[in-house]
């Protein structure tokens, strides 16, 4: 062995009478030191695996002890295959890991490729794997073997028995397994090896260019560009890279852009349309908002009449619902037990009406400043404020630069803005007069049905303006909306507001 590590020769069974080629697994047998054994493990050229005799898995071998470690932990007796990826567990941990795979659908095959990855005579790459996979599922339509894959696979020794679909990059022209190209979100859709796109995207940084596709001036977008096989931190630079040149871009032209509004991130991008509504949500941090006002993003609602749904519902949340009950009940015996509810919940609803009463403060005050300091852009009607200079201005940063924010780009005057008008500030007894009479019949809601109950709306209907579609009947929305407010809290977001609809009329008015 000290002759094959001094020459670097590749390690035989005889140097002049067996040209045998060693594998790990000969090695292993051999009484070698650790030090030995790892120094010259990296000469052995073949790559064939010891088989278990327990299990008839082969073994990856990187210590001399690995094998014997591995028959001796080894009790195939014990384990249990699972019925979502198939591979065999370990029965006391049977239950944990079916579990994850239920709820895991994306990520099922991708636990047996790489289960079978590291068992099988000859190494493969997970490409290969996965492809001798399907097209077994595409044949046999039946249950998948682990065992049966690396069985088969060994009568091929070290030579794949199947050829791979492959693409040329659109670069280097080297031909790579499709899994190894990147598709650009371009017209063109080019494609590019990950090593091209890397080394396009270095070259840009270098030259101090936005980062396009290799063959177009397509933009890369934030996802493409988490795609890139690299590092997370050369990842992260990239894309930090990325967003400044973005406010570089917009902050020099007309272009508009959409900035995250949380404080703490820095991700922006440039929309098709600046001036469209439409729901963002910021690729860095998760935070989800509306594309023109920066608010939470509200669906079926414009951007000036959040503020008056968000009073209203504080208002019922906080004093107004006792007293529709209260005075439904006198007219309702129906109604009686529904208060006795409420007055049971009371106490739970207090959390949920405190952040309500928060978010209601904190937009009565946000209007007061608007109506002071703002103004709208005359192109996109964005709220618009001027910090101090002249009156020139650019919709989303100054004039002269720095301070980007979301915008549509374009240039305007002070004096051309109009006043921005405030929602006026009204109190809980005049949402007591917009209120059903409680002598009055209920209004049924046709074809509208509550998420609650199941059954046709009939009273007040509650819509969920954050949600894409969730609406309660009055019979079930304290007990549903406290839910859901604690399924937000849970979730780290921030109170959903519900509009109060009266009549199927009132509905119509807000599209």
């Amino acid at each position: 062995m000290k002759k094959f590590l001094a020459s670097k020769l590749i390690p035989v069974c005889h140097a002049a009478f067996c040209d045998y080629q060693l594998t790990r697994y000969d090695l292993a047998c051999i009484p070698l030191t650790q030090r030995m054994f790892q120094q010259i493990l990296p000469l052995v050229q073949t790559q064939q695996r010891p088989q278990c005799p327990r299990c008839r898995f082969y073994v990856e071998i990187q210590q001399i002890a690995d094998r014997d470690q591995h028959i001796e932990a080894c009790h195939p007796e014990n384990m249990v295959p699972c019925e979502y990826c198939y591979c065999p567990t370990d029965f006391s941990e049977y239950e944990q890991h079916r579990q994850q795979c239920a709820s895991d659908g994306t990520g099922r095959q991708q636990k047996l490729v790489d289960y079978i990855l590291l068992r099988t005579k000859y190494p493969f790459r997970a490409q290969q794997i996965e492809f001798f996979i399907e097209n077994k599922m595409k044949v046999h339509h039946s249950i998948i073997h682990p065992l049966s894959i690396v069985e088969e696979l060994a009568e091929y020794n070290d030579v794949f028995p199947m050829e791979l679909p492959t693409r040329d990059c659109d670069v280097c022209m080297e031909s790579c397994f499709l899994d190894d190209i990147f598709v650009f979100g371009c017209d063109e859709s080019h494609k590019l090896c990950y090593k091209c796109y890397e080394q396009s995207c270095t070259v840009k940084m270098n030259n101090n260019e936005v980062l396009t596709c290799a063959t177009c001036p397509y933009q890369l977008q934030y996802g493409e560009l988490k795609q890139l096989r690299i590092s997370p931190d050369q990842r992260n630079l990239i894309v930090e890279y990325q967003v400044q040149k973005t406010f570089d871009r917009y902050a020099s032209g007309s272009r508009g852009v959409i900035k995250c509004p949380n404080q703490a991130c820095t991700w922006a991008f440039e929309p098709g349309n600046p001036n469209e509504h439409f729901r963002v949500i910021c690729h860095m941090c998760a935070n989800e908002f509306c594309s023109l006002c920066n608010q939470q993003y509200h669906y079926r609602t414009l951007c000036e009449q959040l503020a008056v749904i968000t009073e209203r519902w504080f208002f019922w949340c906080n004093t107004e619902r006792g007293r529709y009950l209260t005075e439904r009940a006198k007219q309702d015996a129906n109604y009686a037990v529904q208060l006795t509810e409420y007055e049971k919940q009371h106490a739970a609803s207090r959390q949920q009406n405190e952040e309500l009463r928060r978010r209601y403060e904190t937009s009565v005050e946000d209007e007061k400043y608007k109506a002071q300091n703002c103004r709208y852009c005359p192109h996109c009607k964005r709220v618009v404020e001027r910090v101090d200079g002249c009156g020139s201005m650019v919709c989303g940063r100054d004039y002269h630069g720095g301070n980007v924010q979301s915008g549509c780009g374009k240039n305007f005057t002070w004096e051309q803005a109009k006043q921005y008008k405030s929602v006026a500030i009204r109190k809980p007894e005049q949402l007591a007069n917009e209120l059903p009479a409680p002598e009055s019949p209920l209004v049924v809601h046709e074809n509208i049905t509550c998420d609650g109950c199941h059954e046709t709306v009939r009273g007040i209907r509650f819509d969920c303006v954050h949600c894409p579609s969730l609406i309660f009947c009055e019979k079930c929305e304290q007990r549903c909306t406290l839910a859901h407010s604690n399924e937000n809290r849970r979730q780290g977001q921030q109170q959903h507001v519900f509009r109060l609809i009266m009549t199927p009329f009132e509905d119509v008015a807000y599209f």
